[in-house]
């Protein structure tokens, strides 16, 4: 993909951002760690932020266009209780967009509010972060926002806009003066990654994936395909090791713990059933399907896939196949679910 498209591609942008915020080798990092070097964590990635009852009651009063469970992209938290409130968008908007029932609701999310429902985090700071050349329009909109905001009696939090641009073989990541005081930072802006060409591969980068995410079915498709093939790597990488005679078992959650670190744990609930899902439907099933009448000691119950292997040949067969890359994973978006009891209840409106 052309690097400069993949700064605008929402995927890459949630990637890039947790790999900022990721523990790495201090001289052979894949992305500069920004934020793990200035103290923060993850603590959501992706997950819907419930406003409190008072507060809810005031947006609904204000009359405003403002969503009422926004979605930040993540959310990192220091040991000094201050927070980072991430929104990443593939160009500004201006204030008679529809965006802006988004951008006031993570204003306000990322206002006082965000201490009753993320304490002991008390000082947070929401950040856009777009491509470079449009940051100080972005800049501007949150500012007319902010100010429209505070004229209906609600009260918004602080915000800084982030920029994403290529300069020569190196993506830069830049900011303003709020996050410099913020995250007492020196620097107005980092290289984050480095040695880039004019075509990069995202792959390598790619942690978690959202089908919501991306709008584009064609590039949906690839990164359905580049998670599936790195819950293949992990699957060929713990059977080599394992012995004939003992039980295998493994699970969508687990392979996605190895395969991105224990990010995965951080997900939204309902991006982790997706996630859990396309792993159950074109992967753990593709095989039960492919060896049940081959191997008797290949079994899947419920989400986890069992393996147990008599004899060498058994293994080399199973792992033949696996590795074989004429064989391919479906990687088309499985057909969703029917609704547990649990999304029931939990669809069922507070005031009934």
């Amino acid at each position: 993909m052309r690097t400069d498209e993949l700064l605008k591609d929402p995927v890459f942008q949630l990637n890039l951002l947790l790999w900022m915020a990721k523990e790495q080798p201090l001289e052979n990092y894949r992305v500069y760690p920004l934020f793990y070097k200035a103290g923060f964590r993850i603590i959501y990635i992706e997950q819907p932020f419930a406003f409190p009852d008072e507060a809810a009651i005031a947006v609904k009063d204000s009359g405003l266009d403002i969503s009422v469970a926004p979605e930040p992209e993540l959310i990192l938290g220091s040991e000094n209780n201050k927070a980072l409130y991430f929104e990443a968008k593939a160009n500004s908007f201006g204030t008679d967009s529809t965006n802006c029932k988004q951008a006031r609701a993570h204003l306000l999310a990322s206002g006082p509010v965000f201490n009753e429902v993320l304490a002991p985090l008390d000082s947070c700071l929401l950040c856009y972060v777009v491509p470079d050349d449009v940051r100080d329009k972005m800049c501007e909109c949150l500012t007319k926002l902010t100010t429209e905001l505070n004229n209906s009696g609600l009260r918004p939090g602080l915000f800084s806009s982030h920029g994403l641009a290529v300069s020569g073989t190196q993506i830069n990541y830049s900011w303003d003066s709020v996050f410099k005081t913020h995250v007492d930072v020196t620097e107005d802006s980092v290289p984050v990654l480095k040695n880039i060409e004019e075509e990069t591969d995202p792959a390598p980068l790619v942690l978690v994936f959202s089908d919501e995410d991306c709008s584009n079915d064609k590039i949906r498709d690839f990164y359905r395909q580049v998670l599936i093939d790195q819950i293949r790597a992990c699957l060929l990488c713990d059977l080599h090791s394992h012995n004939i005679g003992a039980k295998y078992e493994t699970t969508p959650d687990n392979l996605m713990m190895k395969t991105t670190d224990g990010i995965f744990q951080y997900l939204g609930r309902e991006r982790q059933k997706r996630l859990r899902r396309l792993i159950r439907e074109n992967i753990l099933k593709r095989i039960h399907e492919y060896w049940k009448e081959k191997q008797a000691g290949i079994a899947l119950e419920a989400d986890k896939l069992i393996i147990t292997w008599s004899v060498i040949g058994e293994k080399d067969d199973f792992l033949n196949w696996l590795e074989d890359r004429r064989m391919r994973f479906d990687a088309s978006k499985p057909p969703e679910e029917p609704p547990t009891l649990f999304d029931q209840i939990d669809s069922i409106p507070k005031d009934t």
